[in-house]
């Protein structure tokens, strides 16, 4: 009897096991020594199965495109980008989507056991935890906002993309909002002494998404609105400018599938339609989660330059944040104010969001 041998190759055990049955071993006590399946190891055997078959099932990407995805994985995290498991799987499901191929995944979209096989593949990408600076935003220091800015500049020097600064035109900075359908009062008049004033107004609670875009030379791109439906009613897609994006996810939210739609529907044909020299620059949230591998191809090709802004620190580099978002939700507050007014305190719908946004 042989004895049992303790193997982390799979493929390795399955090549000795080959060898133990055709010496004369039986299939079950070879299967049960090598910890193969023994009904695999048997096809094997019988001609059934090709010895130098892979185990396990089979990939649903090719070699080239698993490899494709390692590089940007690896490019990504030395841009400042590191890459989650849900943006990864989030470009499985685009690339699956664009080549209309046939797998197992909900919707197109890989799960856990692809996801823990796909790192078993390839042992040059391994799970960190990112820092985690969220609970000390308030600590991000003047030295690091430094070091930030002269690594951006190292990295446009080098690849001869520095010279963009100088154009104001050609330097953007996208980044998202919720602007709230029924925004709280503020103060108003009544009869002295009244404890408590109230105005109705609807959910207060109920907001749209919208991603806001602009260069330094003040050009505002077209917005995308992002709605919360499988498919958005007519009534509410007819009340969007033409020129605006739609976008829909199932939370209302910014997703990598949204954000690519914006950048290559929107975005791309704006900056050609203005005529605005290429390449560009587009700085967004360095904790983005709307980074994909499509993306990525798509901006590599097309001249548009992504650069990361130092992680927990929009409230002070994130010019949308610092000039622009503040101004625009005191004024949309005014507008729906008065709606309200014409409309004798009817409650705003999504159907009356984007002309009162316009």
């Amino acid at each position: 009897m042989i004895k049992k041998k303790i193997l982390s190759d799979s493929k390795d055990a399955m090549q000795q096991a080959l060898v133990a049955v055709k010496s004369g071993i039986p299939v079950a006590t070879a299967s049960r020594t090598y910890d193969v399946p023994r009904m695999t190891l048997y096809y094997k055997i019988t001609g059934k199965y090709p010895e130098d078959r892979k185990m396990g099932p089979s990939t649903y990407l090719t070699l080239t495109e698993e490899s494709g995805l390692v590089t940007w994985l690896l490019h990504m995290s030395k841009c400042s980008f590191p890459i989650t498991k849900e943006q990864l799987l989030d470009s499985v499901q685009m690339i699956v989507k664009k080549l209309e191929r046939k797998t197992p995944f909900a919707d197109g979209r890989p799960g856990r056991h692809w996801y823990e096989a796909f790192l078993k593949r390839h042992h040059e990408v391994s799970q960190r935890m990112s820092q985690n600076l969220t609970s000390n935003r308030a600590n991000v220091s003047e030295e690091n906002i430094r070091l930030w800015f002269k690594k951006v500049e190292t990295y446009l020097k080098d690849n001869k993309y520095f010279d963009i600064v100088s154009d104001p035109s050609r330097v953007f900075n996208t980044d998202e909002t919720a602007f709230f359908l029924n925004p709280k009062g503020g103060k108003v008049l009544a009869t002295r002494g009244e404890k408590a004033v109230y105005s109705r107004s609807g959910d207060e609670k109920e907001c749209l998404t919208t991603l806001i875009t602009g260069n330094a030379a003040r050009d505002l791109t077209p917005p995308m609105i992002v709605f919360s439906y499988e498919r958005i009613p007519s009534y509410i897609s007819n009340s969007v400018p033409r020129e605006w994006g739609i976008g829909k996810s199932e939370h209302g939210w910014m997703t990598g599938e949204t954000f690519y739609m914006f950048i290559t529907n929107i975005f791309h044909p704006w900056l050609k339609k203005i005529q605005i020299k290429l390449p560009v620059i587009l700085f967004v949230d360095g904790h983005s989660s709307h980074l994909t591998l499509p993306l990525s191809e798509f901006c590599n090709k097309n001249d548009i330059i992504l650069v990361a802004l130092y992680p927990n620190a929009t409230h002070i580099l994130q010019p949308m944040d610092m000039a622009v978002f503040h101004a625009l939700k005191s004024c949309w507050k005014k507008e729906v104010i008065k709606w309200r007014l014409l409309k004798g305190q009817e409650k705003l719908k999504k159907e009356h969001f984007a002309p009162l946004l316009r």
